[in-house]
């Protein structure tokens, strides 16, 4: 649970009332470039030798020394991306902070009074199985529209979204 110390984003008076992470099932996604990774490292050793007739031995270890850092970087640098995405609601405003690249973040508001709608959409066999696909937050504003990728329980945490614009609009009223 994120705590409103942690969270330099929030104003006075301000309280988190729930997050959204990407769903677990990205790992997955990540594991299965490791396995890519795996079986052409050992199609490359399989045929070790045919390719060291042709290159030098040196080459070829430094360039499948190569070929496993660049990949490596390649899957922990998505795996960053994916796993320091962040969607704050709050009982005044939707946050959402995706990190476009490692060294590069977008951070998207919207007060909740600004929400025109919040819908969920899911499709195919394996997002139904394991319950994730997208939320999608319109506001009034083009440029503030936030969509959540790979939201756990997408119709349920819209649910939960609108119940919250709707108890701060009955507040405001």
């Amino acid at each position: 649970m994120i705590k409103k110390e942690h969270v330099s984003l929030l104003q006075e008076n301000e309280e988190i009332i729930m997050t959204l992470h990407r769903h677990w099932v990205i790992l997955v996604f990540h594991f299965l470039y490791f396995i890519a990774l795996f079986w052409t490292s050992i199609i490359l050793l399989t045929y070790q030798n045919a390719i060291i007739q042709i290159f030098w031995s040196a080459i070829y270890w430094w360039g499948l020394s190569l070929y496993w850092i660049l990949f490596l970087t390649f899957i922990l640098l998505y795996w960053i991306n994916d796993e320091l995405d962040l969607f704050i609601i709050t009982n005044m405003r939707i946050i959402g902070i995706e990190q476009i690249s490692v060294l590069s973040r977008s951070v998207t508001e919207c007060s909740l009074d600004k929400v025109q709608e919040v819908n969920a959409h899911t499709s195919g066999i394996v997002e139904a199985l394991f319950g994730y696909w997208d939320v999608h937050i319109h506001s009034a504003s083009e440029t503030s529209n936030i969509i959540v990728k790979y939201a756990p329980d997408p119709i349920e945490n819209a649910r939960r979204i609108n119940n919250i614009i709707q108890q701060y609009k009955d507040q405001k009223v």
